[in-house]
């Protein structure tokens, strides 16, 4: 076997699309329950009513995110029966995705089904203290699920373009920068009620009401994607001037290699630049076409980590591959020749 065939197969994708889908559900949907949890943590007391209900639909896209997320995590492993002894390791680090990624599923699940329309009599309106604990859980779990998506990849240190600390602080901006563009899509729609009481006594317009936190969401995620562009580019320039050279040379592929026209035009211009333009600038640009540029460029950031995954050799490695026979060496072929 060659030396050439012998790079191609330490360098397989082992990780590839579901993964990177994964990360990007888990991330959505973790970041969508944390931000529906806090808004609700915060205002709540402050207007005399819960505001669950401005963000059902969203909180239900986000369980669903975790759902299909943690669907293609064990399709992926191939062995979905094997994948429940994750959660008797003490040690693998995707044991506690795992127990995360559960416990947020099923306590934003709960929560959402407190907004669902009042005929449908799923719970008493003295209950609404497993709803309070529901949301706290659903909050802690939400954002911690958002950092592991980062931690998991960083923890791979033969992957030198992942083993950096900097990619958890730029999946958890990315991540919160989708669920704040998505629940601002979403607001004040379908299950949300026509009118939200508050305070016991006033009747608001949802509609008025969901777009105060529109405004929110969209001066929230105006500087969440400002920090996610500076943090992108100080990952990628600090992983082409580290000393690790497959670190360097995946970097320059990035830069003005095979996924330059991605990076730049994908990631900097079409997912950060162009909806940080939109944002400031307002209107249906604001509304609709930026939370989707964001969406876009979320989900494009993961399939472009995930498929920069070239390891780095082990010492000794290279040397060992390279004295590795050709193929077209003398002594392969010295029985042939003896039997003419």
């Amino acid at each position: 076997m060659s030396h050439a065939m012998n790079n191609d197969k330490l360098n397989k994708h082992f990780w590839v699309w579901p993964i990177a889908c994964y990360l990007f559900l888990g991330g959505l949907g973790g970041g969508i329950l944390f931000f529906a949890g806090l808004f609700d943590f915060i205002f709540a007391p402050m207007i005399g009513s819960s505001i669950g209900s401005v963000f059902a639909l969203g909180i239900f896209i986000g369980v669903a995110a975790l759902g299909i997320g943690s669907f293609l995590l064990v399709f992926e492993l191939g062995q979905p029966f094997v994948f429940l002894r994750v959660f008797l390791s003490k040690t693998a680090i995707i044991k506690w995705g795992a127990v995360l990624l559960s416990v947020a599923l099923i306590f934003g699940f709960v929560y959402f089904l407190f907004y669902l329309p009042p005929e449908w009599n799923l719970f008493y309106y003295s209950w609404t203290w497993i709803r309070d604990i529901c949301c706290a859980v659903m909050m802690v779990t939400g954002i911690c699920v958002v950092l592991y998506t980062g931690i998991l990849l960083s923890s791979f240190k033969a992957r030198a373009f992942w083993n950096t600390p900097v990619l958890p602080v730029l999946f958890t901006a990315s991540a919160l920068s989708t669920a704040s563009a998505l629940l601002a899509v979403t607001a004040g729609l379908w299950p949300a009620p026509e009118f939200l009481i508050l305070g016991g006594f006033a009747a608001v317009p949802m509609h008025d009401l969901s777009e105060i936190f529109v405004e929110y969401l969209h001066l929230i995620d105006t500087v969440l994607v400002a920090f996610e562009l500076v943090v992108l580019l100080v990952y990628v320039v600090m992983m082409y001037a580290a000393g690790n050279n497959t670190a360097r040379k995946m970097a320059l592929q990035w830069l003005r290699g095979s996924f330059a026209p991605l990076f730049w035009g994908g990631l900097v211009i079409c997912g950060l630049l162009l909806p940080l333009f939109f944002y400031l600038s307002g209107g249906v640009l604001a509304t609709i076409i930026a939370p989707i540029l964001v969406l876009a460029a979320g989900l494009l950031l993961r399939f472009m980590v995930v498929f920069s995954d070239v390891r780095r050799p082990i010492p000794g490695e290279e040397r060992f591959y390279s004295r590795l026979p050709k193929g077209d060496e003398t002594f392969l072929f010295a029985n042939d020749s003896k039997s003419h």
